[in-house]
């Protein structure tokens, strides 16, 4: 059973956006050399007092001294563990993002980006797993608009920003953006892997959405090695795919092996939520007894 979506307005991507951005924060070494100099100025200044005044002014300096070394000690352990929390909250997100647990991932992320994060990275994780939320919502536009922010803000690593781009894609066919996501795609092409299975398959997905099946048919069989070896039982969208592209040529039989591979490699309930065109094969063609559903 599919889970519920979260309340209207719940998620809003430009008010997160705003929120979670880091506060510019003073060093604490300032707020340190600036009590210390005064110190010195006040020492300085008690040398030319009586010497009674001057001792009250040495014991004073002393134990302000001293208090601000314990004060800056303390501010140090808690900024340390909020931190550290922060920390610990993003892995839980991104843990509940794996486990495909999608409302308590989006609560938790609500939670962490509604205020400001304590450094860019730990923010940067955030809205990669929020991106990957809003596409699991079949939010593709507020999806798209944190991959934009991301890539344009250089917030990640390379790796991370090429599977960006590719989440980035797969999301612009889904809203049928499809000038946006040739554009898209040539990029992948430009800066991506020249063996890239991710790329393969957004380019089986515009083909068959396009109305190009024999150009999906040849793509995905040149590519089946590249997809197997790289997606894992997730091969199970490219077989769908196919099944379609088959099925769009007339090539029954091999629509009909392709809907049963794709169906015993993952919930048909899953398959149809990723792609509306596989719909079509589903009173014509016999399913695998599915896996339990994951999603």
């Amino acid at each position: 059973m599919d889970e519920a979506l979260p309340p209207v307005g719940f998620l809003d991507v430009p008010t997160l956006l705003e929120a979670s951005g880091p506060r510019p924060r003073v060093p604490l070494i300032w707020y340190v050399g600036g009590g210390f100099l005064v110190l010195m100025l006040s020492t300085a200044i008690a040398g030319q007092q009586s010497p009674q005044v001057r001792q009250a002014v040495e014991v004073l300096s002393t134990l302000v001294f001293l208090a601000m070394m314990a004060g800056l000690s303390m501010l140090t352990v808690i900024t340390v563990r909020k931190l550290r929390a922060e920390q610990v909250a993003v892995e839980g997100a991104g843990e509940l993002v794996q486990l495909r647990r999608w409302p308590q991932a989006a609560w938790a992320l609500q939670g962490i980006l509604s205020q400001p994060c304590r450094t860019h990275t730990l923010r940067a994780q955030a809205l990669i797993y929020l991106a990957s939320v809003l596409t699991r919502y079949h939010r593709f536009d507020d999806a798209i608009a944190v991959q934009n922010y991301l890539l344009e803000h250089e917030l990640t690593d390379p790796s991370s920003a090429y599977g960006l781009r590719l989440g980035r894609a797969m999301a612009m066919l889904r809203e049928d953006h499809l000038l946006d996501a040739d554009r898209a795609i040539s990029e992948l092409r430009r800066t991506g892997p020249a063996a890239s299975a991710g790329l393969a398959l957004i380019e089986i997905f515009r083909h068959v959405k396009t109305g190009h099946p024999e150009d999906a048919v040849q793509l995905f069989e040149d590519k089946l090695t590249i997809l197997r070896d790289q997606l894992g039982h997730r091969v199970a969208d490219a077989w769908a795919l196919v099944a379609r592209a088959y099925d769009l040529l007339g090539r029954e039989t091999e629509a009909a092996d392709a809907f049963r591979r794709a169906t015993l490699l993952a919930p048909l309930i899953e398959l149809r939520r990723r792609y509306p065109e596989v719909e079509k094969l589903v009173d014509r063609y016999q399913a695998a007894q599915a896996p339990a559903e994951m999603a």
